[in-house]
């Protein structure tokens, strides 16, 4: 058994403890989990009332920032674009972009294991 504390804002675990902290003020910000491969940074699905290694990002979570990721690289599509000539770059843009697009379309929630990034130049996760 393990104690976890969550940050509220987040839902990220950012404390563990094998015993409950004596301190009652302390111990107030802990929830039992009975999940011991629990690990700091695990992101905490309020409404399941689950932890899970991934962000599961909900289709309401997913629309907005698919959104400030194209306009993100609206730019580099454009003719005084630095890439305009890189053909390869340009093409790993485009199957980015579609893929980013195709989002909303799953169904369900997006892992962040299935977002999709453009090599070189993004993180995997958002």
């Amino acid at each position: 058994m393990k104690y976890i504390e969550i940050n509220k804002q987040t839902m990220r675990v950012i404390r563990i403890e094998d015993t409950l902290p004596s301190n009652s003020a302390e111990a107030a910000h802990f929830t039992e989990c009975p999940d011991d491969s629990v690990d700091i940074d695990w992101w905490m699905n309020e409404a399941a009332d689950t932890l899970h290694e991934e962000k599961i990002w909900t289709p309401d979570e997913v629309r907005p920032l698919r959104n400030t990721k194209l306009e993100g690289t609206d730019w580099m599509l454009g003719s005084d674009s630095p890439y305009k000539d890189d053909a390869t770059f340009i093409a790993n843009l485009k199957t980015y972009r579609q893929a980013l697009r195709d989002l909303p379309s799953h169904s369900g929630e997006i892992l962040d294991s299935t977002w999709p990034y453009l090599e070189g130049w993004s993180s995997k996760v958002p």
